[in-house]
Order: C-alpha cells, then structure tokens, then sequence
C-alpha cells in the first residue's frame, strides 16, 4: 500500500472529531439517564430498514474526555416479548461496561406502530422479530431486523454518538442470542460473541419453525439465520475465537427450544472453540442474565483490546513497509525541519509561539514528531522560575507521545515510524553501568551532566530559531514543540494499539505515582497510606495503593472539590487541613492510633513533606518525597521521628526503568488493567494552545490538561 509517512503520521494519532463537530444521523433523544458514572440514552428514530419509528438504548461511559477513537461497543439483542428497555432496567451491566470503558447498544426486537403487523401469539410479530429480514407477506413491509441491527443502527450510533465502527462484538438472550450468533457467523463484522440460553438450533425447534414459516416463507428458509446450520455449512470462523454461551440447567425451554447440544456438536465437528457454561439451578429469567452478565461484558472487552493491539501492529508493519514517498515528512530525514514550538524567552513570561529549525538526529539520536502532550507542574514548576537548573530561553514540556521520524548513526533499538514515550530519566541499559543494572534504582546518569546544561549529549542544541539564535533543550525531552530530538535511551518504545494522546500520561506523573507505591516503598496488602496533594500524581498514588490491597485510604488536600475523584479511586477518608487549626499529622495519627504504614508528598512543599514524615507508624512508617521543593528549600525534623523507627525515602519517575518499564505499563493499560482515562480532564488542540493549558492547569480544576498537536 501507497502509505506515506505522513498519512502514517495521521493515522497513528487515532483522533477523529468530537461528537459535537461531527454530522449526526436525525434521531430525538427520548431521555437521558446518569448511571455507573455514564450516561443512558433511549433514542428514537425513523428507520429507513423497517420504515417505521424505532427505538434503542445506548450506554456511554464516563469521561471528561470522550476517546476520540470511539468507544468500543457491545451491541445486545434482547429475547422474545422485549423492547430496549429490559435489559437496561434489569441486568446490571453498567458498571462493569463503565470499569471496562465500552458502550452498550440495545434495540427493539421488533418494528412496531400503526400498520404493522403485530403477529396472533407473543412468540411471532411484535417483540419476536427474530433477526431476520422477512421475505413473505405481510411480514416483508417491515420486518427487517437483521439488515436493522447489521447495517442501519451501527452506521447511526458511529455518526451521533462516538462509537466505534469496527471495535465492535455482540451478544444476546433467548432469541437475542440466536441472533447475535448468526450475525457475528455470517458477517465477519464482529470481534466476539456470547448469548445466555440461546435458541441454537431454530430449524429444529417449534419457535424457529414458527418464525420462519411465517417470516421466510418455509422452515428451511431459515437455515441462513440457523447458528447450528451455519456452523455447519460455513465453519469454523476463527476470526470470533472462542464463543461463551452460559445457559441454566432449570431453563424451562433448554429441552424443546434451545437446543444448546447441537451447537456443541456442531462447533466439535468443525473444530470451532466454543466455551458452554452450565449454570446449575438458573432459569431463563433477567435474574440468570444479571448473575453473570459482568463475566461476559469483561470477555468482550477483552477481546476488543487484543483486537485493538493486533491492528495496530499490523497497521504499523505495514506502514514500515511501505518506502516514505518525496512529498513524505520523511523525505527531511537528515536535513534540519521547520517547525511551530511554544519557548520559553524569560520566567513567567507568557511562553512565544515560535518557527523553529530542528537539526536533523547526530550518533544515538531520534528526531521525533510530537503528536500531544500532557502539560505537567514540573514544567510549570521550571517556567516559574523556581528550578535551579532552569535555563532560558527553552523548549520545554516532557510528557508525550510521539512517532520517531528519523534516526542518527548507530540507533538500533528504535526505528522510523516506531511510537515512543520520551523518558526524562534516561536507560542506557551498559552494563558497565552499575545503575541500569541494579533492580535497587532507575537514575542512571550517561547523559544527566548534559540534560541539566539543556544539550544534547554532545553539548550542543538541535533547537534554533531561522536567524541562527540557539534554544536550550529541557529534560532531554522538549515535547512544547511539533519535532524534537531526544537521546536513544530516552526512547521508551511503546505499542502502536496504545492511542499517543493517553500514552503522553505515562510520561511523567501518573507512572511517578504509582511506582511510589509499587517500586519505591512497595506497600503490602491490608496497610494504611496518607496522600497529601490530589493531582495527577497524588491520585495516581491512591491508584496504585488500592491495586496492592491497602484498606486504609487516606487522601489529604485543602481543595475539597478533588475528594470525589480520590474516592472514585480507592480513597477511604478525605481530609481537609484547613477544617481544623490541630496539625495535620497529628490528626492523621489520632485516625490511626499509631500512624500511617506509607505516606507520600506529592505537593513540592517541605513543612508538608515534614508533616507526612510525622504522621508515619512509630517503628516502622515510611514516608516517600514525591513532589520538587522550589530552589534552595531544605526539609528538616526533629532526629528523634527517624530514631523511633521511621523511614524517609523519596522517589524520580517512581523508580520505572524508562525503556524496560514505560512499554510494559503501557502493555497493561491495553490490557485493561491499568486505567488511566480518568486523569485526563482537558483537550486542547495545537501546540500554540500550551499557554492556555498552563492557565488551565493552575487553575486548580484540572489533572491533565492535554494538547494534541
């Protein structure tokens, strides 16, 4: 494929307009509903498919920001004499779709309305569609279910309401799982399927051969909407992989309609993974459905990220492939780019759009494009003037996601159109390094002397303005620009499945928070901790501590407005030290009796960092620095805390390994274990909306704020 690096450049973003900016299908919202942290739609629309007014419901996660690569999706398919709204009312899935970030898609079982007819039994016509599309009259006016649900509802839900059009799989009950098989079997269009007690083999069953007589025209018509018929005929298909089907063994219809003996066999003889699940002493009611409903949303969320990853390394493949065409970004390789950066010309001056010139990468060196960046308080903290080693004028910014554009003499470890996470503490990874090969810290030093004199390692600076003025580098890093040029071993070569807008996050902060509490303290299941500062790295070590099974919680901060988001995390107690004039260690100890197992400053500010040492356990309390105290403060106690048993440490990047660690943090946020949606709170777009990010950021009301360029 004809791909130019550019177009690869574009694609690798995974951003596509916000809901608000896109065209939408017509469609009125009928209600709206908060639930699991989401929001609950029923929406009505005219169908061109069953030309009458129909009706579904949508389920959409929390978040300040929606993905801008659309949410993945569970579309379910209801059972005989249901609408949209059973499912909704009485199975329960909402916070395990809102834990595991997917949509939920649920329509009517069948057109209704003035002029269509409603069938002689509950078992045909209204309620009983049966996910096909009717060929005998008078059925064929209107009864179009299956190009309704395949076809029409998708193409809707994608255009209005930010769903993803291929991260998608399906699942149903009854006579919704019957199609739900049917269709992920005869479309290919699905990553996976599951059903609750489906009608598996309805050519051979009394309600199949109803529908179908009546709906086809002849019970071997249905064949083509038969999952036990198609298995046979068209099986396997491993693109589903394993199908889960859990079904009761008191289901009052298992013996004459369900059949789920045949689908075994049928699936044993084409060879097609098939997990049944018998469920001893459940019937066929929503109460069987709501028992186990979370294992099947968790499988298809599963599925879909490994989906996800698959595509995108095979994208990336590809892409690598394919030689960058003249009109490419690629073709500057070796000659220096001309490009928009925000610099930093003085401290706290607002910071200067400028057309910069990024030389080309020099030996161990990677030019990379910057495609967003998370803006941190270590960059306000240097733009403010506190940084001892601030150096003006400046680029700076280092949490980013970025794409390697090229690359100097003797890289090997990444490669043009690898995506990467800049490190700020870099892993040369030499084993004549003592600190690269000790598990005891992350700091190595190859390049420290030089990244604090703002150069490359050489001692010289890529970044220049067009008349020749040089710009200092920050960090190793540099992301307040569209290109910059880092060191090899700061290059944390990530998953091209992870989206480069959220993988800018664990760049700096939330893998600061969560490796103060997994590396640098390791805290033990059934401790105590205190939090003091709830931003991004406060939060992200409330996070990190309910992962590892503290029981005690306590998250500390004079802006109660952040409590609600270090409970939603794991936080059992949230204090205010401005509610009362008594020390805040001293009432953190009374909570406790003896004090806190672990506590952590993450505000920078050193009587706080005092306070969270003397609120520690007598005998064995650890208390972990986090935050950057401003130039030239000291922190101090009283001997006797430290000679009655406590600990103070402190922490850089939360001790991660910037090479070996960032990817594998990466790895489990794609694997779903490792949430991170819930820190960023603001988008901008561009880099020359830095500034605005930084009003934002101190303003107090946001976690991170991320620009995408």
């Amino acid at each position: 494929r004809d791909r130019p690096l550019r177009a690869v450049y574009a694609a690798s973003v995974q951003l596509r307009a916000p809901a608000s900016a896109r065209s939408t299908m017509a469609h009125e919202i009928l209600s709206t509903v908060k639930v699991a942290g989401g929001t609950l739609r029923r929406v009505k629309h005219a169908s061109s498919s069953t030309k009458t007014d129909m009706i579904f419901a949508i389920y959409t996660p929390g978040a300040a920001v929606e993905p801008p690569e659309g949410w993945p999706v569970i579309y379910w398919l209801s059972g005989l004499t249901c609408d949209d709204t059973n499912f909704s009312n009485k199975a329960g899935a909402f916070a395990t779709a809102a834990a595991e970030r997917v949509a939920l898609v649920m329509p009517d079982t069948s057109p209704r309305g003035d002029g269509v007819e409603e069938g002689d039994g509950w078992d045909i016509g209204t309620g009983a569609g049966f996910y096909c599309d009717a060929t005998a009259a008078p059925w064929s006016a209107h009864y179009k279910m299956r190009s309704y649900v395949v076809d029409e509802l998708p193409a809707l839900v994608v255009k209005s309401f930010n769903v993803s059009a291929t991260a998608k799989s399906i699942s149903g009950h009854s006579m919704g799982g019957h199609g739900a098989l049917t269709v992920a079997m005869s479309t290919g269009a699905y990553v996976s399927v599951s059903a609750f007690a489906p009608i598996c083999h309805p050519t051979k069953c009394p309600w199949g051969d109803k529908a179908f007589t009546s709906y086809l025209g002849s019970t071997a018509a249905g064949a083509a909407f038969d999952a036990t018929e198609l298995m046979l005929a068209k099986g396997p298909f491993p693109a589903l992989g394993e199908i889960l089907v859990d079904q009761g063994d008191a289901d009052g219809f298992l013996e004459k309609q369900l059949l789920p003996q045949d689908l075994v066999a049928a699936c044993e003889a084409k060879g097609q993974p098939l997990r049944l699940r018998t469920q001893k002493g459940y019937d066929h009611s929503y109460h069987f459905i709501a028992t186990f409903v979370a294992d099947h949303v968790a499988f298809h969320a599963t599925r879909l990220r490994e989906a996800a990853v698959a595509a995108a390394e095979a994208e990336q493949k590809i892409a690598k492939l394919t030689p960058p065409t003249p009109a490419a970004a690629g073709a500057v390789a070796g000659q220096p780019i001309k490009c928009k950066a925000m610099v930093a010309w003085k401290a706290k001056e607002p910071l200067k759009l400028e057309t910069i010139l990024v030389a080309p990468p020099r030996a161990g060196e990677v030019r990379v494009k910057v495609v967003a960046n998370a803006l941190c308080h270590t960059d306000v903290y240097t733009w403010s003037g506190q940084d001892p080693e601030g150096l003006f004028p400046s680029i700076l910014g280092h949490e980013a996601g970025c794409i390697v554009e090229s690359v100097g003499p003797g890289v090997t470890s990444v490669e043009v159109g690898d995506h990467v996470v800049p490190g700020y503490t870099p892993q040369c990874s030499q084993t004549t390094c003592i600190f690269c090969c000790s598990p005891k810290t992350n700091l190595c030093p190859r390049i420290r002397g030089s990244q604090g004199k703002g150069v490359m390692p050489d001692g010289t600076s890529r970044f220049s303005l067009e008349d020749g003025t040089e710009i200092f580098h920050f960090m190793g890093c540099s992301t307040f620009s569209e290109y910059s040029v880092l060191a090899e071993i700061s290059c944390a070569k990530i998953s091209p499945a992870m989206p480069l807008y959220k993988a800018s996050l664990f760049g700096c902060g939330v893998s600061t928070g969560l490796g103060a509490v997994l590396n640098t303290t390791k805290v033990t299941p059934g401790s105590s901790v205190a939090v003091f500062g709830l931003g991004a790295v406060g939060l992200a070590v409330i996070q990190g501590a309910k992962m590892v099974g503290a029981t005690k919680i306590i998250a500390i901060d004079v802006n109660p407005k952040k409590f609600d988001a270090a409970r939603a995390l794991g936080a059992t107690d949230c204090v205010n030290p401005m509610d009362s004039k008594e020390a805040i260690q001293k009432r953190i100890v009374n909570m406790t009796q003896w004090g806190v197992d672990f506590s952590y400053d993450c505000t920078g500010n050193v009587e706080v960092m005092r306070a969270a040492l003397e609120c520690a356990h007598r005998g064995w309390g650890m208390s972990c620095v986090i935050g950057v105290a401003a130039s030239g403060k000291e922190i101090s106690t009283r001997p006797f805390q430290l000679v009655t048993g406590r600990k103070w440490v402190g922490t850089a990047f939360g001790g991660w390994k910037t090479r070996t660690d960032v990817p594998k943090l990466i790895d489990q946020h794609l694997a779903g274990k490792l949430p991170i949606d819930h820190y960023i709170s603001h988008t901008l777009q561009g880099v020359d909306k830095t500034n605005e990010a930084i009003h934002i950021l101190e303003s107090g009301e946001c976690l991170r704020c991320v620009v995408i360029y």
